[in-house]
């Protein structure tokens, strides 16, 4: 099934849960605040996922009544701060009890920190984590994905590669079999000047040479003659990849951070983003955003996650 509009997510994921019979199960880290509270509970009440929720349980008992919701109808984990919701999350992805995690009211640091521990975290072995954007907009015909976009700051090739196939994993899971991905720079020349070039320069050879597969590999290739075939072809740059890019990766976490937020603000896109690289993915989205974006990614999570 290819998914094509992100606007249907929610949808797509319901659907899901009903053919299967089983509903996806998530787990809220650091449940103990209403609007961490409410994308979650709304991803259950149309029968997208079950739902744990760890935190400080007597404050979640009361959101939950406040919300309207038999707090008796959750399993809430109890746990004094926000290392310990981590760790209890950890434990449940640890022992399969759960499909995918949702950030809740705490920081990125503080879950990433856990997440990623080297003795005791999940990260999947050989693995990059970073968080993958899809992104929809009505002046482009399909959905294409973005990375990174919030934790890696400057890759090196190696990592750029690993992040590239974290983009790649999330576009064959939603339907699209041979992605073409955009090694994105300023250029299309490589600049001993430019060391974005010379990466994105590397990579190509390395997907020349059979070292990536299950995609289309350009680059160095600026951001118009990815997205935009009339640009392309004034320009007289022929690739496949040109205008017609599935997946766009970024230098680095500044120029992706900048980037999709720009999207954001002034194309009024719809996105969803997961992070990837873990054991399961996580809806990781900001505490104070849209509950709208939050839903889309809980769906999202539905629909990849083992």
């Amino acid at each position: 099934m290819r998914i094509d509009d992100l606007t249907k997510l929610a949808e797509l994921a319901k659907e899901q849960a009903q053919a299967s019979g089983q509903k996806k199960r998530a787990a809220l880290v650091a449940a103990h605040e209403p609007h961490a509270l409410e994308s979650s509970i709304a991803a259950r009440r149309q029968g997208l996922i079950d739902l744990v929720l760890i935190g400080e349980a007597g404050a979640i008992t009361t959101y939950l009544r406040d919300a309207g919701e038999q707090p008796t109808d959750y399993r809430i984990i109890d746990a004094a701060n926000h290392e310990q919701c981590v760790q209890e999350a950890i434990e449940l992805v640890q022992v399969g009890e759960v499909d995918f995690l949702i950030k809740g009211i705490l920081e990125t640091g503080e879950l990433m920190r856990g997440l990623v521990n080297k003795e005791t975290g999940i990260v999947k072995p050989g693995a990059i984590v970073c968080p993958v954007a899809l992104l929809q907009s009505p002046r482009y015909p399909k959905i294409f994905a973005l990375a990174d976009v919030g934790i890696t700051l400057y890759p090196d090739v190696d990592k750029k590669v690993k992040i590239l196939n974290n983009c790649v994993w999330m576009m064959h899971r939603i339907g699209v079999t041979q992605p073409k991905v955009a090694l994105l720079s300023a250029v299309e020349k490589v600049n001993p000047k430019m060391p974005d070039t010379q990466d994105a320069d590397a990579i190509k050879q390395k997907y020349l040479k059979g070292e990536i597969t299950g995609c289309i590999v350009e680059g160095p290739i600026s951001f118009d003659l990815a997205i935009d075939k009339d640009a392309a072809a004034i320009k007289k740059y022929s690739s496949p990849v040109a205008g017609d890019a599935d997946v766009l990766i970024v230098p680095d976490m500044v120029a992706g951070n900048l980037l999709i937020k720009g999207m954001g603000f002034f194309g009024q896109m719809q996105t969803a983003d997961l992070v990837i690289g873990l054991e399961v993915p996580v809806v990781f989205g900001s505490r104070g955003g849209p509950v709208e974006g939050k839903l889309r990614s809980i769906a999202l999570a539905v629909l990849v996650s083992d």
